[in-house]
């Protein structure tokens, strides 16, 4: 029972992670339409979708950062065995490296959308 666990919460995290990515390039299409010249209406449904995203993604940010605990203590058995078995170290590798440097991506794309919306609203 214990392997279903683990693998539904690195199933959760990793979709976490893309949320925050979606969430993340979805608001930034949203941020680059919006400026000054932009009509109350646009602003205010800038506004208003920069706040449910923002809560979508501490969310998902919370739910990386507790459910990267278990992740991390399993780690060994349940993903870097797997992957040697497989002979994918390298990959597994590479898809944590990229998959954290989007999340730091967004948390700093994310701030500047903040100072944006600080200034529309």
């Amino acid at each position: 029972m214990e392997g279903y666990l683990i693998i539904l919460n690195n199933y959760l995290h990793d979709v976490a992670t893309a949320m925050i990515i979606s969430l993340t390039l979805l608001m930034t299409y949203i941020a680059r339409q919006v400026d000054e010249n932009s009509s109350p209406k646009e602003k205010q449904f800038f506004i208003k979708i920069y706040r449910y995203f923002s809560r979508l993604a501490v969310i998902s940010l919370v739910w990386i950062l507790a459910g990267g605990i278990p992740r991390v203590i399993a780690f060994n058995r349940y993903e870097l065995l797997p992957a040697e078995l497989k002979g994918i170290v390298p990959v597994l590798i590479f898809k944590h490296f990229i998959l954290f440097g989007l999340v730091f991506a967004g948390i700093l794309i994310w701030r500047r959308i903040k100072r944006k919306a600080v200034k529309m609203g």
